[in-house]
């Protein structure tokens, strides 16, 4: 099973080699659970501002830890000597990564056309199922003046980390290189 460390390093190695560039990598630790969160906010590497781009992210539980570092968890709540239900039993690690894509939107004109466009950009880009759901945030004020606040698309990829030979970081990466270029297209002028 790879390690936390292990997989940020994949992951890191991907966005480069996918031309991203990432420009705020946050890894943070909860000091009382020592969870780990991972984020990495990039733009495709020809984007002048950040204005269009991804944030991949994951999150690492203490039992995770664990099992990568110590092979089970056993240990920490018996004697290793003793039979338990958990040797039976094959862990099923796995994170689930997510990806959001934000891009700036404030013309409320356009909104009835962009559900359709990003919809065409996914299906142009995306080869599988595992489609983005569009999120908005909308602004109405007391003369009824409406402004798009917020928009942007998520999704997850689970992760299995007991098959690390097949964990496809660069796919995934390349995947999101493709679909900020094609928003880049779409929504600049």
């Amino acid at each position: 099973m790879l390690k936390y460390e292990d997989i940020v390093a994949r992951l890191n190695d991907s966005i480069i080699n996918a031309n991203l560039d990432p420009y705020l990598i946050q890894e943070k630790i909860e000091l009382r659970s020592c969870n780990r969160e991972y984020i990495n906010i990039c733009k495709t590497r020809d984007a002048k501002d950040g204005k269009i781009r991804a944030e991949i992210s994951f999150e690492w539980d203490s039992l995770l830890t664990s099992e990568s570092v110590y092979g089970g968890n056993c240990s920490l709540y018996h004697n290793e000597t003793e039979s338990c239900l958990h040797d039976e039993l094959e862990p099923e690690p796995f994170i689930e990564l997510e990806i959001n894509y934000y891009f700036d939107m404030s013309d409320i004109k356009i909104i009835d056309y962009i559900e359709k466009a990003l919809s065409n950009v996914f299906d142009s880009v995306m080869e599988h199922s595992n489609r983005p759901l569009l999120r908005w945030s909308m602004l109405t004020d007391l003369d009824n003046n409406k402004r798009v606040s917020e928009i942007y698309a998520n999704h997850y990829w689970h992760i299995d980390l007991n098959k690390d030979e097949e964990i496809d970081f660069d796919g995934i990466c390349i995947e999101i290189y493709q679909v900020l270029t094609a928003l880049e297209s779409l929504l600049l002028p």
